[in-house]
């Protein structure tokens, strides 16, 4: 096992960083989000489609998200660590194929310009790494962009 350890660009999200820590510190609220988004037919794109077909069960609490992946088992992952509001650390538990973390770090630049970078760390066998790890990178940039198209500022005031 090897320690494989990939980072996101540096990416700007048009919102104050406390509303975008008050939405991502919150798997509860994570979960509503994902329910707004099937709601709005975002449940029927490829992607997604191929992902659900995955999974047997999905749940939330606030420090974790659970899940029922088939063929897999359960697993969750959970909030480790916080630090208000420039810190989200995530982890595995459970049947988890293999053990990572991934942090999602947030920096104010301005008032509306929150900069976002997300850095995944996992042990992985040497023959996962090969047929992984440029996955892992492209995966950890869609979501670093993918953070940046939330609408942050309407939701927590959906959610206040």
């Amino acid at each position: 096992m090897s320690t494989v350890k990939v980072a996101s660009a540096v990416y700007k999200i048009d919102s104050p960083i406390q509303d975008v820590y008050f939405l991502l510190s919150d798997f509860n609220r994570l979960g509503r989000l994902f329910d707004m988004a099937k709601s709005m037919g975002m449940g029927n794109h490829p992607d997604v489609v191929k992902i659900s077909e995955k999974l047997e069960s999905i749940g939330f609490s606030e420090d974790a998200w659970h899940l029922r992946v088939k063929d897999v088992g359960d697993m969750s992952i959970e909030i480790e660590e916080r630090e208000e509001p420039k810190l989200i650390k995530f982890g595995t538990a459970g049947a988890a194929p293999f053990k990572f973390n991934i942090w999602i770090q947030l920096l104010e630049n301005a008032p509306y310009d929150t900069r976002t970078k997300v850095t995944f760390q996992g042990e992985l066998n040497v023959l996962a790494r090969m047929f992984l790890k440029g996955k892992l990178e492209k995966g950890i940039e869609q979501l670093a962009n993918g953070l940046t198209k939330i609408p942050y500022s309407l939701l927590r005031r959906m959610n206040s």
